[in-house]
């Protein structure tokens, strides 16, 4: 559950037990979670389709703009069923951020790979891939996040006073330091989640647009713009 409590407080932790030096990117939003991985952090394509399928059907009942998927497969096939699930999400009014994963050597991790929705990568990498799909020819992530040692909530029973174990590292007994593109993808879900709400009848289209024109109008190319965005 560590991970789930981490991507939760980047994306609209308050910041309340940090004096809000922690807080989230989208304090104000509310929050859904859905249960993909279990406690290893291990988990599937079928949990992961469940999920997608319940934002589906309860989106209107709940409100749901936008999803985060900081997770990913190594099912390369655009036409897979979580393909088709976050296609068909996107098409009906949910912004779909997904991680792009973490192993350059196999590439963008589904369903990070669909054409449609927001990609995100970490700005510690900023490698961009080719894919190839029905004769179109784009490049993955969309956009790159911060992703190294970020700072967000830790979960009640994860504790080791001071010490690291793979990327992690305790700040105090509410917060907890971790690396990787799950990181980067809540910081710009939320970054979504405030266009919405400054700009509610926007589609996800026009949402990714944004973000994409701000992320490429910068040095070097790619990079959030969240200044960009709302300031200029």
């Amino acid at each position: 559950m560590q991970t789930l409590s981490h991507v939760a407080g980047i994306a609209c932790g308050n910041g309340y037990l940090s004096n809000k030096k922690y807080a989230g990117v989208a304090p104000k939003s509310n929050l859904i979670c859905l249960k993909i991985l279990d406690e290893l952090g291990r988990g599937s394509s079928s949990s992961a389709l469940d999920a997608i399928r319940w934002v589906a059907k309860n989106k209107d009942t709940y409100n749901i703009r936008v999803i985060n998927l900081s997770i990913g497969t190594n099912d390369k096939t655009i036409a897979s069923p979580l393909i088709e699930e976050v296609n068909n999400l996107w098409k009906n009014g949910v912004v779909v951020v997904a991680a792009s994963g973490n192993d350059e050597r196999n590439g963008i991790a589904s369903p990070g790979i669909s054409q449609k929705i927001i990609t995100v990568g970490s700005i510690e990498e900023q490698v961009r891939f080719r894919i190839k799909a029905d004769n179109t020819i784009y490049y993955k992530p969309d956009v790159f996040a911060p992703g190294e040692n970020i700072i967000s909530c830790k979960a009640d029973e994860f504790s080791f006073e001071g010490k690291k174990r793979s990327g992690k590292s305790v700040i105090d007994n509410y917060y907890i330091r971790m690396s990787g593109t799950s990181m980067s993808t809540p910081i710009v879900s939320a970054t979504a989640a405030l266009i919405l709400q400054h700009s509610p009848n926007l589609s996800p289209d026009s949402v990714k647009r944004i973000i994409c024109n701000a992320a490429n109008s910068t040095r070097p190319e790619g990079l959030l713009n969240i200044e960009k965005i709302f300031y200029e």
